[in-house]
């Protein structure tokens, strides 16, 4: 399901930054207003943005312009990924600029190439580990900025970035039947669907419906919902001990062998596997 996330800011800043580590990195198709600065170590896996998927690897640095539907995936592994991000409100660059900070110029411009989003080269990535260290430990909120404009110098300054989407696909916030498709596919993924019964619920084609999965999901209608099916599984493997069987019926996989073979292109590995390395 495409979710729209919100963030709380603490008073004494005007942007927001978190740690996570995580021994697998779910598919979790989302979206938010905030340009999103991102540092993957210590993981491979698949990066979705927008209509763009491609293979990821340690270190791995982008950065997301607002409203892009994005998500990043990897399997459960035994090495802890460190995931560092930096989320900025879309008008933070131009109020500095509004105030008379004509310093923030050159990196405002960094901003207005990210539509969608860039990927900075490993060299880029890790020279600017430790700057991502820094603002995470750090409490002084004048110091985590400096740090912050630290790290876009160094980003300004890579050579070897590119574009990772061949195209602006940001989501319009009221795009009404965009979230009916994906919120009914979500309720139902688990059961028998098929493109006839989406495209009645949404009263739309066929068509239009392949086009907005293709648009903002960046899959197809199978593609997705193998993924949501998969994502139930490992949550069901994780947290019970019902027999594979009943879990690929309960994801809505008629056949066990089916199943199986799903798992193990996505999950790189057998549910039984998986099963006795809980996260």
């Amino acid at each position: 399901m495409l979710k729209r996330e919100t963030f709380r800011y603490d008073l004494s800043t005007s942007w927001f930054s978190k740690h996570l580590q995580l021994s697998e990195i779910p598919f979790k198709w989302h979206y938010h207003q905030e340009y999103e600065l991102t540092l993957t170590l210590h993981s491979t896996g698949k990066r979705y943005i927008g209509n763009h998927a491609s293979s990821y690897s340690s270190p791995d640095l982008v950065f997301i312009a607002p409203n892009q539907p994005h998500s990043w995936e990897s399997p459960q592994s035994d090495v802890i990924s460190e995931i560092f991000v930096i989320m900025i409100p879309e008008t933070w660059f131009n109020r500095q600029l509004m105030s008379g900070m004509e310093e923030y110029r050159t990196i405002s411009q960094l901003f207005s190439c990210a539509l969608p989003a860039i990927h900075f080269s490993t060299e880029c990535a890790k020279n600017s580990e430790a700057l991502f260290r820094k603002i995470t430990v750090c409490e002084s909120p004048l110091e985590r900025l400096s740090y912050l404009i630290m790290l876009f110098e160094i980003l300004i300054k890579d050579k070897e970035l590119e574009h990772i989407s061949d195209r602006n696909l940001s989501l319009p916030i009221k795009n009404q039947r965009v979230d009916k498709i994906l919120n009914y596919i979500d309720t139902h993924f688990s059961s028998p669907l098929t493109l006839q019964q989406v495209a009645d619920f949404s009263h739309c084609s066929i068509s239009a419906v392949k086009r907005d999965l293709a648009t903002f999901v960046g899959l197809s209608f199978s593609q997705y919902i193998v993924k949501l099916r998969i994502n139930r599984a490992c949550f069901l493997l994780r947290t019970t001990s019902l027999p594979l069987s009943v879990i690929a019926s309960q994801c809505g996989f008629q056949e066990v062998s089916y199943f199986h073979k799903k798992f193990n292109c996505i999950m790189r590995c057998t549910p039984a596997k998986f099963r006795k390395n809980p996260v």
